[in-house]
Parts: structure tokens; C-alpha cells; sequence
């Protein structure tokens, strides 16, 4: 089928203007009066000899005229022939609509997604008008595999087919991969034979983001993506509707202390950030616990990409699952970022291990260290164990292990302990005189490969002249919050006298936390982080009793060994019940206790869902999946746990929008020229102007053939009209 379209066609109207040579022709014919004269007899023989030849001159001029009106009207009408004809070839036209969540993000009276809508609506009527035959299809970048429509004819039709689906749509919580969702895209079109060349139409927020990486660099997908166009066949253009670029938003809610437990202070961070172009102005951000508990926090001014901690510190009354919310004050165009939620489960205790190289029915190496943990403000609950039992102990349970002046160990039992640092797991080690120096070293310094902070050497110090103790490091997390009064007790309080030497060389990452003597003396306490899970190991040059030094006979040992614990005990890792709309909740049901069904329920909103658990085959438990992306609120989501008892069992976890798409910072033309290679520059148009639609590629467009012919006829006229009147 052969469309004709016209870019201009109110001045069609301008064809009756081709009726003005006629009629000038024909005034010219009225204007003659006969006057008959003598020599007339002759002339008028001679134009009846050649009446027929003139008259067809004058034919021809005419039509000449008439025709060179009739081109210059449709001309400037820019008539287009769509639909595949003598002139054109069919175009596939593919939108990759942009539903992620940054285009909830509100320009005016309106959001930027319906502003997208809109422009694809534009775009297909636009089509319908100027391509008819031409093939459409649109798709999402939430769903990129599963296209809304695909290869549909352009007509009429198309039009509010489009239109009704659009209504339909809704935006997503997730941020997109335009890459990923091109590639796909393009490579599904590369299957279309009935057109000769695809035309991408990108509509969204054009953010920079979704361009560059945080380091100013093309996405790779992206760049992959653009590579695997068919650069004689493949077009994109980017149809732009950004919005304001201001942002400030709440980045995350995190557990500072590396476990939360119940009874004991336990500190939070409100972490907010300004992702727009220009300073912020001072604002607040409330915080409540468990819907409960509320705090109103100051957010000072920012500048551009400046983020600020807000601390806060709360004390749970009681183990379980608890939920803190931020939420900045409601003046922004973009409301998505502006409240977070972490999901916390608060122990009843942190269990510890202590393991005593030297038991004593009456004082043994952990009577002092037992004494301070017992304290009810301090929410710890040890074990004691001899260094022989610890062969045989389960590791993983305890959040920090204590090893107090231990001889040695096998080796099975170091590499136990390596494991346990490595994931995650806390140690700290007193020396005293039954320590092996060299076993330990061996086994667990390794040339600096092993969880030992340092190598240990020989004993040193003098019982009868003890030595202060200097602390060097106040800024150390051991020190948090207390550091003036920890560098005053040290220095008057601590007397030691005998110590375990400990060897500053090849030192691989350990700090010196405190020192004997002076601030360039033997190490007193070191400590190290060890492996990918985040570890602490501390390690001290004296005994846990007071045998070498009277600190365990102090009230200051109460605050070393709390504060060692906070921190260097095993961190809760809370990222299994904080998730982001792409992710998935995980979860195994023992299935003599609970029942397949559970229940997610949200705490802000009407959103409930009830998902079925898979049993495994015994004894393997129940397990349960549930993506994120099928929950409807950004919120906190109670998980209900039926028992066959008929008690419910209840935990939480949070779903939270993803912080990329709080950076609305927009993505322009000279941007892609500057990061992008050039041999892609001709692949990419960005149009930001709402009333343009993009390139294609002037397929259809007769104007060049008129604009010819127009100058032929005018030039033919010209010397036609010469060469007659010569005659």
C-alpha cells in the first residue's frame, strides 16, 4: 500500500494558484482591438500558415507556467510517500519506553511518565499521518523480553490502540538497564524482515546516569548496545522529558554498631544526601521506631553531592524484629527517595566464647572477663571453655571468641578459627606465659597472611618497675565516644608489668591502638581487619587477669572489654530482609514446624500478599522465593509464619527504592559526543524539543524530485519563451 502525506498541508490550499496563468493568458487574448490597415493582408496569410505551430508555443508555455505553480505549492506542502512504494521502503518503528521509577518524578501539573506517554501517543498519530504500512512496536525497559506490542501494522488504528494501552501502564520501582534493554531489543528486531531498516525511539528522563558511569564513563551495555546497531539499517533517537534536576534524598538507614541488642544502647545513622546541581537549603528529617518512637533530626545545607551522617541512638526494650523509617520533609518534586526504612532484628544476647589456656576453680585467665559480660547493661552472654574443648566447639554461633593466654592449637583448629575471621567473625587474644610465640606464628601470623595482627616475640617488662600505658589511637572504633576518657584512665590507670613483645615489622594493615611507655613504645593492643567478611582481630600483649598488668582489676576493663566487643563482634548482616525492588526475599521453612503458606503484609499501605513455600525432599526444609518486584509498597512488609501449633511466627524486612534513580542529573547531546566513540555519533539522535518526534531519515520525502523538477520547468519556460519570441 502507497500513503501519500503532506508536512504542510494547510497550504494546499495555495493549489487554485495554478488557475493564474490560464487566466493571465487569457486576458491577454481580450486586450488586442482589430484595426484593419493595408499591409494586414499579408500578415494575416501568414499566421494562418502557421496558426498551428504558434498556438501549440503558446500551449506549451502555458502549460510550463501552470506546472511550475502547481510544483512550487507542492513543494512547500513536502508531500511523503510511506508504506513502501517506488520511493520508499517499509521503516520498523521501535519505542523502549523508560517505567522505571525516576519517572515519578513530577514536572508541573503532571509526572514525566505520562509527559513519555503523551510523546509516543504524538509519535504514533505522527506515523498514522505520514507512514502508513510502516511496522510499530513498543517496549519496556521493566520487561524488555516481553514487548507490549510487537510488528504491528501502521494505520489508522494504531493510534488508539496505542493510546488505550498506555493507560494502562504503570511505573515501576526499579531502575532500568537501557543497555541490557537495547540489546535485547535490537536483537529482536534484527528478526523483522518486512522492513528495511528499524528506527529506536528511546522516550524517558534522558539521566545521565542511565548514560555514564560514576566515573565518567560510557555504561558498557549501553556501549555494547549501540555497537550491535547496523549502521546502514539502525537509528536511535533519544525523545527527552526531563525534569528538574534538585534532589535531596534519604540514601540509607544503617545499624552503625555492628549488632543491635536488646537493653543496650545501640547507635543508628540517618544517611541524607544531595544528588541535584545546586545547594540545598536546611531542612528535617524525622525518624521513627517501630511507628513508635519519634525523632526529628536538622539536615544541613548541602552542597552538590555532599552527604552528611545524622547519628541517632536508640535503646530496644525487646528482642525481635523492629523497623526504623525516615522520612524528610514533603517539598520536593520527587517524593520516591525522600523516606527509607531498615528492617532490624534485635538479639535478646550476643553470645561469646571465652577460652581459658589456664583454668582455676577459684580465678581463673576469664574470672574478670566473665565478671564484666555478666552485667546486665552490657547484653553479652559468655561460655567458657578449656582450649581442649575448643577442638570440638560449633564456632559459628558466637560473635566473638576471647583466647586467653592458650598455649597452642592444632592446626585444624587455626584454620577453624581462619574461617570463622573470615566470615565475619570476631577474636581477641591475651597473651601471658604459657603463649607459644612461635606456634602462633606459625599457624596463625604466616608471614602476614594469617589472622594474627603482628608476630609475637619474647616476654619483656620488669615486675618490680611497671610501665603506663599510652593510648595513640583516639580515633579508633574501640574509642567511639569515649576516647577522652579512655586516654585519661590509660595514662594514670594502667600499670604493666610484664608484656608478650610484639613485632612491628612487615606490618600488613594492623594498628597500633595503644602503647607501653611512651608513643613510640612496645605495642600494648593491636588490632586488623582480616578477609572480605569484614573481621576484626584484636590483640593484646598482656594477660586477660591481672598476672601482668592490674588493668583487669580496674573499672576501666568493664569499658575496654564492652567497647572491644561493639567493636569487633560479628556484624549482623541485615541485607537478606533490606532489599531493592529487583531482588528477592529468601527463606527456609522447617516443614515440621510451619505450615507452606506465608503471608507478606505491608505496614504503610493495603498491599498483602500470601505466597506457598516449595517443599524439598526430607530432610531438606521448605523453601520460599518471593521477588520484590510483585510487591506493590515501598515499605516496611510484615512476614507472618503460620505453625501448626497455631501460633504465628512474625519477622520483617524492608523494600526500598533503588538510589540510582535518585540521580536525575540529565544526559545531553555533547556529553554522548565526549564519552562516546565517534563512530557512533551518527547512530544516536537526542531530540529534547516535546514537539519534535525524531529522524526518519527522510524516508518518503519527495521534495528533493520536486524541488528538480521545478527548476527544470522554470528553465525550460525561460528559454522556450526566448526562442518563440526570436520567431
Amino acid at each position: 500500500m502507497l500513503a501519500i502525506a503532506f508536512l504542510n498541508p494547510l497550504l494546499l490550499w495555495a493549489v487554485p494558484l495554478c488557475a493564474v496563468p490560464i487566466v493571465i493568458h487569457l486576458l491577454n487574448r481580450r486586450r488586442f482591438h482589430k484595426v484593419p490597415w493595408a499591409a494586414m493582408v499579408f500578415l494575416l496569410a501568414a499566421m494562418k500558415r502557421n496558426r498551428k505551430r504558434l498556438r501549440m508555443e503558446q500551449w506549451l508555455v502555458l502549460l510550463l507556467r501552470t506546472l511550475a505553480v502547481l510544483l512550487l505549492v507542492a513543494l512547500v506542502s513536502r508531500p511523503q510517500l510511506g508504506g513502501g512504494g517506488l520511493l520508499s521502503s517499509k521503516i520498523h518503528h521501535v519505542v523502549v519506553l523508560d517505567d522505571s521509577a525516576s519517572m515519578t518524578q513530577r514536572s508541573g501539573s503532571t509526572t514525566l511518565f505520562v509527559k513519555a506517554q503523551d510523546r509516543v501517543r504524538t509519535l504514533v498519530d505522527d506515523l498514522a499521518q505520514r507512514r502508513g504500512g510502516d511496522l510499530f512496536s513498543l517496549v519496556r525497559t521493566s520487561r524488555a523480553g516481553q514487548p507490549d506490542l510487537w510488528s504491528q501494522r501502521v494505520g489508522p488504528e494504531l493510534g488508539k490502540r496505542v493510546a488505550t494501552m498506555l493507560k494502562e501502564l504503570t511505573v515501576g520501582h526499579g531502575a532500568p538497564d537501557f543497555g541490557a534493554s537495547l540489546q535485547a531489543t535490537v536483537k529482536r528486531s534484527a528478526e523483522v524482515q518486512d522492513a528495511a531498516r528499524t528506527q529506536f525511539y528511546v522516550v524517558g528522563d534522558g539521566r545521565a546516569h542511565d548514560w555514564a558511569t560514576d566515573d565518567d564513563k560510557p555504561r558498557p551495555s549501553l556501549l555494547a548496545a549501540l555497537h550491535g546497531l547496523r549502521p546502514d539499517k539502525d537509528h536511535v533517537t533519544v525523545l527527552g522529558a526531563a525534569g528538574p534536576h534538585a534532589n535531596l534524598a534519604v540514601v540509607e538507614v544503617r545499624l552503625v554498631d555492628r549488632l543491635a541488642v536488646a537493653a543496650v544502647p545501640t547507635t543508628l545513622a540517618i544517611d541524607v544526601q544531595n544528588l541535584g546541581l545546586d545547594p540545598t537549603t536546611p531542612t528535617m528529617v524525622a525518624v521513627e521506631v517501630d511507628g513508635q518512637s519519634r525523632v526529628v533530626l536538622t539536615v544541613p545545607q548541602l552542597a552538590p553531592g555532599e552527604r552528611v551522617a545524622l547519628p541517632i541512638g536508640h535503646t530496644f526494650h525487646q528482642a525481635g524484629p523492629h523497623r526504623i523509617e525516615a522520612q524528610l520533609e514533603p517539598t520536593e518534586a520527587f517524593p520516591l527517595d525522600d523516606r527509607r526504612t531498615l528492617a532490624i532484628d534485635v538479639r535478646d544476647k550476643s553470645r561469646v566464647l571465652l577460652v581459658d589456656g589456664q583454668p582455676d576453680e577459684d580465678n581463673g585467665e576469664t574470672f574478670f572477663l566473665q565478671a564484666a559480660m555478666e552485667m546486665v547493661e552490657s547484653g553479652i552472654e559468655p561460655q567458657v571453655v578449656s582450649d581442649q574443648v575448643l577442638e570440638e566447639t560449633d564456632l559459628k554461633s558466637f560473635d566473638l571468641i576471647w583466647l586467653c593466654n592458650v598455649q597452642s592449637m592444632s592446626v585444624a583448629t587455626s584454620k577453624r578459627l581462619e574461617e570463622y575471621v573470615a566470615g565475619g567473625g570476631g577474636l581477641a587474644i591475651w597473651c601471658g606465659p604459657l603463649v607459644d610465640a612461635a606456634r602462633y606464628n606459625d599457624l596463625l601470623w604466616r608471614e602476614g597472611k594469617g589472622i594474627l595482627p603482628l608476630p609475637l616475640g619474647e616476654v619483656g617488662g620488669d615486675p618490680d618497675r611497671p610501665e603506663r600505658a599510652v593510648l595513640t589511637q583516639k580515633d579508633h572504633p574501640i574509642c567511639d565516644g569515649m576516647s577522652e576518657v579512655l586516654d585519661l584512665l590509660f595514662g594514670n590507670v594502667v600499670l604493666v608489668k610484664r608484656w608478650l613483645q610484639i613485632s612491628e615489622e612487615g606490618n600488613r594493615g594492623a594498628t597500633v591502638v595503644a602503647r607501653i611507655k611512651d608513643a613510640e613504645g612496645p605495642p600494648l593492643l593491636v588490632t586488623r581487619t582480616f578477609g572480605s567478611g569484614g573481621g576484626e582481630v584484636a590483640l593484646f600483649a598482656v594477660t586477660a587477669d591481672k598476672f601482668w598488668c592490674n588493668l583487669p582489676s580496674t573499672d576501666l576493663f568493664v569499658v575496654v572489654v564492652n567497647q572491644l566487643h561493639r567493636a569487633s563482634a560479628r556484624r549482623h548482616d541485615v541485607s537478606g530482609q533490606n532489599l531493592l525492588p529487583d531482588g528477592s526475599y529468601q527463606l527456609t521453612l522447617d516443614a515440621g514446624a510451619y505450615r507452606s503458606d506465608v503471608t507478606l503484609r505491608a505496614l504503610v499501605g493495603d498491599d498483602e500478599r500470601t505466597f506457598t513455600a516449595v517443599e524439598g525432599k526430607p530432610p531438606e526444609p521448605a523453601s520460599l522465593t518471593v521477588p520484590m518486584n510483585e510487591l506493590r509498597a515501598l515499605s516496611a512488609y510484615e512476614v507472618e509464619l503460620s505453625r501448626h501449633d497455631g501460633v504465628a511466627d512474625k519477622r520483617l524486612l524492608a523494600r526500598n527504592a533503588p538510589i540510582a534513580e535518585s540521580r536525575l542529573v540529565g544526559f545531553a547531546d555533547t556529553a554522548f559526543t565526549r564519552l562516546y566513540p565517534q563512530e557512533l555519533h551518527n547512530r544516536v539522535t537526542f531530540v529534547r524539543d516535546e514537539s519534535a518526534q525524531g529522524n526518519d531519515g527522510g524516508e518518503g520525502e519527495v521534495w528533493p524530485l520536486l524541488a528538480t523538477l521545478l527548476l527544470i520547468g522554470l528553465l525550460a519556460e525561460s528559454l522556450l519563451a526566448w526562442r518563440f519570441g526570436r520567431r
